[in-house]
């Protein structure tokens, strides 16, 4: 603590008289530094001025020079001395000296290079104005860089005392600061001297802590504010001796100046018991509570809710029941009020036995139910509104049939195609025997056309159905008589074929000889025609030379096999019949047993080759007509051929078939209907009509019919189920609806609403499409829980929550909360669930306590019939077992503990943990503002301590320490 400063010390003096009682000696030195300083830089604009006006008789660089040196070196020494006046520690100053010492020595060098080497670019000049600059930057990171960068005052400023500070200026005789003002003892003394009408006395003084605040504060400030308040709090305070458990009632201030009310259950020790663990909106609430507790505490039954429990509990004239978790929080509760408790409770039973077998309705996007109705099964599909989109089409006689349809849907639905009805399209369907095949369904939605077989893939149908397209839309339609010469393309060149009006192939041109061009093919046909009248039929059992004239008068030879194949040939054509076999006499050493057979005239020759048998007709020269379109089991089967191609041939009509052709035919059966075939120019059957017609001009209608829109009709896939879109037409203007159908057309489910456009219902149907794959299947049977959306009406926003419902969806019970997603309503309700199934009921009239689990251990706590919290533990438990001991503890005061209404500050004096007594300074809110310093022996001593403090407390000075 400063005294002054130093008499004998000149510089002391002048500062004591005209500036003021120095605290520092760095504070005094300063002063001076920094008006000589101040000085010097006057000097420099005086020694400017005067120079200008050429009173110096200087040159102008004399004066200019002058200048800078005063000036130079008197800022650095200015900021010097502006620096020490701050509260420096001792280790700044050396470090503010060192900085002002470089800029002045700096201003030396200045000296040697002005003006001959002066200039900021060169390098003298950098040197001085870093030297300069540099001294300078010390004396800033003293006094501001520091504070600046770090957030704090400095690394060199301090709030110490003045005796860590620099050199304090102090007299050697100034007192010793006593131990108990500085908090590091309890008791001290102090002698006092001092002037009275008879001279100088003294006394001896003892100092003794008295009382002592029960917080820190952050700064010096903060605890001289809160120090005041508190002596007004001891000015007004009542003194309450505590004998015994107590209730005490506070009222507080809120924040919006509405008055509250809160209670707590101390002991004669001061050691809070319970907590209101709230506050009432007034006193009389509060005290209802401790009533209640009062009344009922002690023989309130204790309960347990560690699995969760259902709670029967009156709501005025009636009752309710809510299911609580272990910590009593409500996870679900009963929709409506009964009348009387046996009512509420014989619902608590009910819901406790379907809770245990109800599943979870969790309908994200579509969920099915199976639904039980007089024995019969049948199943609906819905949306996450639990709304019913479709229905399925059949019932079914038990559950495993039911669920059997559901799994075909589910196992189909991402596959399922859109058919749309009013729009040709070809279905491409996998038959039940095996293979693909094709139909195509008209703008009526019935099916006008059929492939023609099976085909060993989807891709393959799609092959064949793009084959029909290609050709269909020219196709012209035709009538068979009979049989007719077809002559069409081969790559790029031609061939015919004879076929009957059934499509059997009669004869054909041979593989090896295909034509040029159409009208080459029909000569080819037309000499067949010719040929065929007059053919010789030839059987061949074993090898034979066949002897034959050409066209051209020359003779040919060939050795052919049993089998019908040539084996040898003439290989050039002789001038006469005798040259041609003498030609052949010379192979016939290598076909000895072989026939001779002069050829004179076209022969139909009949040979068997690896077991089967086929025919051909050749002209008199050997050149190979017409073959056999395929082969023969028989010879029998064989020559019925050859006998049709000698019917059939002369008088067969030709066609040039270089486009496909639909032709009309009567089919087989009882009722001989005509009927339509699709004929690809290669001269397979590539589609069929359906069914059959009562006349030609019928089937050759619908054939056109199918030419019109076949080629533009679109392409579908039905693994196994799809869904089918139908539109009417009605005064209020279209509306589509949507089925599920299977491979056959057959429907499967049928959907419950209708929708005003094609983009509506499609919308739902890409929703069980996409969905159904992973729909939640259940039966509500006899209750189910599902997951829903309700709306916040003071947010507007959706959140979720569950319910129980029962088949006619009357709500059984509901979840007490609402969640921002799913997933935390889904969890709600496992716990729900997993509760509801085991939980008993709690019977209790008014209230009962309960022990529960926190995270910072077990407490007990009161709760009434409503499920309200009345008042908890103070203190929190390692254990199940201590909260309970506790809980015995209370239940013992709480018929004697008095009510305390405590309106202004108060003084309790009670008995310490240990022997003795103490006090404590207890606010209005029950917090303890301030306690006894220590514990006296005797109830006197601290009620007389007490007394001191409560007599000279309020207006006691404040003594500050630094």
């Amino acid at each position: 603590m400063a005294t002054g400063s130093q008499p004998d010390s000149a510089f002391y003096g002048f500062y004591d008289q005209y500036m003021g009682e120095a605290r520092t000696k760095p504070e005094v030195y300063g002063y001076w530094i920094l008006v000589i300083g101040l000085v010097a830089i006057l000097a420099g604009v005086g020694v400017f001025a005067a120079g200008r006006t050429g009173l110096l008789g200087l040159s102008p660089a004399a004066v200019t020079e002058l200048t800078l040196i005063l000036a130079a070196a008197g800022f650095p020494v200015f900021l010097l001395g502006t620096v020490l006046q701050l509260p420096l520690r001792r280790r700044a100053v050396p470090v503010a000296v060192l900085g002002a010492l470089v800029s002045v020595a700096t201003v030396g060098y200045f000296l040697q290079i002005y003006p001959g080497q002066w200039g900021i670019g060169r390098t003298e000049g950098q040197l001085f104005l870093a030297g300069y600059g540099g001294g300078l930057a010390l004396l800033a990171l003293v006094a501001a860089l520091v504070p600046v960068v770090t957030g704090r005052r400095s690394y060199f400023l301090t709030d110490e005392d003045a005796a860590a500070m620099g050199w304090v200026v102090e007299d050697e005789t100034e007192a010793r600061v006593s131990d108990v003002l500085v908090g590091e003892a309890d008791r001290d003394g102090v002698f006092a001297v001092f002037p009275g009408e008879s001279g100088w006395h003294w006394w001896f003084v003892e100092q003794a802590a008295v009382a002592d605040g029960t917080r820190a504060y952050e700064s010096q400030t903060d605890a001289e504010a809160a120090l005041e308040e508190i002596k007004a709090k001891v000015a007004g305070a009542s003194l309450l001796e505590i004998n015994h458990a107590a209730f005490r009632l506070y009222r507080e201030a809120g924040e919006d100046g509405e008055s509250t009310a809160r209670w707590t259950l101390v002991d004669e020790d001061g050691v809070v018991l319970a907590d209101s663990d709230g506050r009432y909106a007034d006193r009389e609430k509060a005290e209802s509570a401790v009533n209640l507790l009062k009344e009922h505490g002690p023989g309130a039954s204790l309960l347990d809710v560690d699995d969760g429990a259902f709670e029967v509990y009156g709501d005025g004239s009636d009752w309710r029941w809510r299911l609580v978790d272990e910590n009593r929080g409500v996870l679900g509760e009963g929709p409506r009020a009964y009348e009387d408790r046996d009512d509420a409770e014989a619902s608590v039973r009910s819901i406790r036995e379907a809770a245990r077998e109800s599943p979870v309705m969790d309908v994200e996007q579509v969920g099915v139910e199976l639904i039980e109705a007089d024995g019969t099964w049948r199943w609906e599909l819905l949306d996450a509104d639990d709304e019913t989109i479709a229905e399925s089409s059949d019932e079914f006689d038990s559950r495993e049939a039911v669920e059997a349809s559901v799994r075909r849907i589910m196992e189909g639905a991402i596959d399922m195609p859109f058919l749309e009805s009013g729009s040709p399209a070809y279905e491409i369907v996998e038959g039940d025997e095996g293979g693909w095949r094709w139909r195509l369904v008209d703008a009526a939605d019935d099916v006008v056309a059929r492939s023609e077989g099976a085909v060993p893939s989807e891709e393959s149908g799609r092959s064949v159905v793009g084959r029909v397209k290609e050709v269909v839309a020219d196709a012209p339609v035709v009538e068979l008589d009979d049989a007719e010469y077809e002559i069409y393309p081969e790559g790029d060149r031609w061939a015919w074929r004879l076929v009957t009006e059934d499509r059997e192939t009669v004869a054909r041109s041979p593989a090896s000889a295909t034509f040029a061009d159409p009208e080459e093919a029909a000569a080819a046909v037309e000499q067949l025609r010719e040929e065929i009248e007059t053919a010789d039929r030839i059987e061949f059992d074993s090898a034979a030379f066949h002897l034959y004239e050409a066209d051209d008068g020359g003779w040919n030879w060939r050795l052919v096999d049993a089998d019908g194949s040539v084996v040898s040939d003439s290989g050039q054509e002789h001038a006469s019949r005798e040259d041609a076999a003498a030609a052949m006499n010379t192979m016939k050493q290598h076909a000895p047993e072989a026939d001779l057979v002069e050829i004179g005239s076209a022969a139909l020759e009949l040979y068997e080759a690896e077991s089967e048998w086929h025919w051909r007709l050749v002209d008199a020269s050997g050149e190979t007509l017409a073959t056999s379109p395929g082969r023969y089991d028989s010879d029998e089967t064989a020559r019925e051929a050859m006998d049709a191609l000698s019917l059939l041939a002369p008088d067969a009509e030709t066609r040039q078939m270089d486009a496909a052709l639909f032709q009309v035919y009567v089919g087989e059966g009882e009722r001989r209907q005509w009927c339509w075939r699709l004929i690809h120019p290669d001269g397979s059957t590539i589609a069929r009509s359906l069914g059959g017609f009562t006349d030609r001009e019928s089937a050759t209608e619908a054939a056109e019919s199918v030419a019109d829109f076949a080629a533009d009709a679109a392409v579908h896939t039905v693994e196994d189920i799809a869904i089918r879109f139908s539109v009417t037409e009605g005064e209020e203007g279209e509306a589509w609806e949507w089925e599920i159908v299977d491979r056959e057309r057959e429907p499967l489910a049928v959907g419950t609403e209708q929708f005003p456009s094609r983009d509506a219902v499609a919308t739902t149907a890409r929703l069980v499409r996409d969905n159904a794959g992973g729909a939640s299947v259940f039966a509500v049977d006899p209750a189910a829980f599902r997951l829903e959306t309700v709306t916040d009406e003071d947010s507007g926003t959706d959140e979720w929550r569950w319910r129980l419902v029962d088949p006619d969806r009357s709500t059984l019970a509901v979840g007490a909360r609402t969640h921002e997603s799913r997933e935390s309503a889904r969890v709600d309700l496992s716990r729900a669930r997993e509760l509801a199934g085991g939980a008993g009921l709690l019977d209790f009239d008014l209230a009962a306590f309960e022990v529960t689990e926190r995270q910072d251990g077990w407490i007990w706590r009161f709760v009434d019939t409503a499920g309200n919290t009345v008042g908890i533990s103070g203190p929190t438990f390692e254990s199940r077992s201590g909260a309970e001991r506790a809980l015995a503890s209370v239940r013992d005061v709480l018929t004697t503990a008095s009510l305390l209404e405590i309106e202004s500050p108060a003084f309790e004096l009670h008995e310490g943990e240990e022997d003795g007594w103490r006090w404590r300074l207890v606010d209005t809110d029950g917090s303890t503002v301030a306690e006894s310093k220590r514990t006296y022996p005797t109830r006197r001593e601290a009620r007389e301590a007490l007394g001191g403090l409560r007599e000279f407390g309020p207006d006691a000075a404040t003594e500050t320490q630094a």
